[in-house]
């Protein structure tokens, strides 16, 4: 029994120990040198402690001052190296200009007539583009998280001459939006589809279809759970709030903000825009320098309950990708969605910007569902 906890405890030693290394490594990245160096030391001591002291004193004083030297410095890098306050979603201004430079270069693929224009909401102002006659009914784009309105250029076609197509910046996400406040931000589902029913509401829409890839399909999920009547259909695109945030993807996120190392930065890439060509060209670069130069203020998705879809009775065309690492499961994810009761699910081939990487069948489906 004593081997069995004196085992037990050396582990829990060396995870600990494991974990306060890779946070060093941390902030030796983000060049806090002093507190890599006391991270450091701290390891050492947990590991090690003279054995002369234990010769000297008593193994009570040995356990004490190794304790004790611990908590100090456990305690000196709490106080000495608070961070400060977050005050922007950006890095660097640096960072929000190269950003917006592509996200302009990237407009290059919507049609000449696309206006941009801003509607101040409680957050902050939020940022829309619109393409298509104003006399066409409205229809309501929401992007991936770490995307950007931009990035439905490729879902464009079968839409226009139809819609007068509005796509959203989501605020709090490095994009065109702009918060206020970057600790205020739409933080339940309630607040989500209150925000998204306020921009609506000023852009004189009463009711349309919604399209939500990624996290967009979590915020129009949540919109049409508790606004019904402004509902007409949802078109969910790999959404969030369909299953539960896998744990591949919480991992791959944190170790991105961690350690922003340009190999990490290529393999967390990779990991989330998938092996396909087209979608790493179109979209490679402006997600790189998401990575790299912000701190999203954004709430995190959770999944909507099986009692909440069963409520939903409208239209939804829900598109699956077999290799997405973000939702996960495709099967286990089509059996979530067949809650909702009028549903038809699409699996593709394809990783999670399945509106991207596969828009041709993803655009004759979508024709298909609006009727047109």
């Amino acid at each position: 029994m004593k081997l069995f906890l004196k085992l037990f405890l050396n582990l829990l030693r060396a995870i600990l120990v494991l974990a306060i290394v890779l946070f060093s490594l941390a902030t030796l990245l983000g060049g806090s040198y002093i507190q890599t160096l006391l991270l450091l030391i701290m390891a050492t001591a947990i590991l090690w402690w003279p054995a002369k002291i234990k010769a000297r004193w008593s193994k009570g004083v040995y356990a004490a001052t190794r304790i004790i030297f611990i908590i100090i410095l456990f305690v000196s890098n709490i106080i000495f190296f608070r961070p400060d306050p977050k005050s922007s979603i950006y890095i660097s201004e640096e960072y929000r200009t190269q950003l917006m430079e592509i996200y302009d270069s990237q407009l290059s693929s919507w049609p000449t007539s696309t206006e941009s224009f801003y509607i101040q909401s409680k957050y902050g102002e939020v940022h829309v583009l619109a393409c298509g006659s104003e006399d066409d009914p409205p229809l309501v784009m929401v992007h991936a998280a770490s995307m950007g309105a931009h990035s439905w250029a490729e879902n464009l076609e079968p839409l226009e001459g139809h819609y007068r197509i509005y796509a959203i910046d989501n605020i709090g996400e490095g994009n065109r939006s702009q918060l206020t406040d970057v600790l205020q931000y739409p933080n339940s589902e309630k607040e989500i589809a209150d925000h998204l029913a306020l921009v609506l509401d000023e852009l004189g829409i009463q009711s349309c279809p919604l399209f939500g890839a990624s996290n967009g399909g979590f915020i129009v999920q949540c919109f049409a759970y508790y606004y019904p009547e402004r509902a007409e259909s949802l078109a969910l695109f790999g959404p969030m709030g369909l299953t539960k945030l896998t744990g591949g993807s919480i991992v791959m996120l944190s170790i991105a903000t961690m350690y922003p190392t340009q190999f990490i930065r290529n393999w967390v890439t990779k990991w989330a825009l998938g092996e396909d060509d087209y979608v790493r060209n179109a979209y490679g670069e402006w997600f790189e320098c998401i990575l790299k130069g912000t701190i999203p203020s954004v709430a995190h998705p959770v999944p909507m309950t099986s009692e909440q879809k069963e409520e939903m009775k409208l239209p939804v065309l829900l598109f699956l990708g077999t290799n997405d690492p973000i939702v996960g499961d495709a099967y286990k994810a089509r059996d979530a969605g067949k809650v909702y009761p009028n549903i038809r699910i699409e699996i593709l081939e394809s990783g999670h910007l399945v509106a991207v990487e596969k828009f041709q069948r993803v655009n004759e489906v979508v024709a298909e569902f609006l009727g047109i």
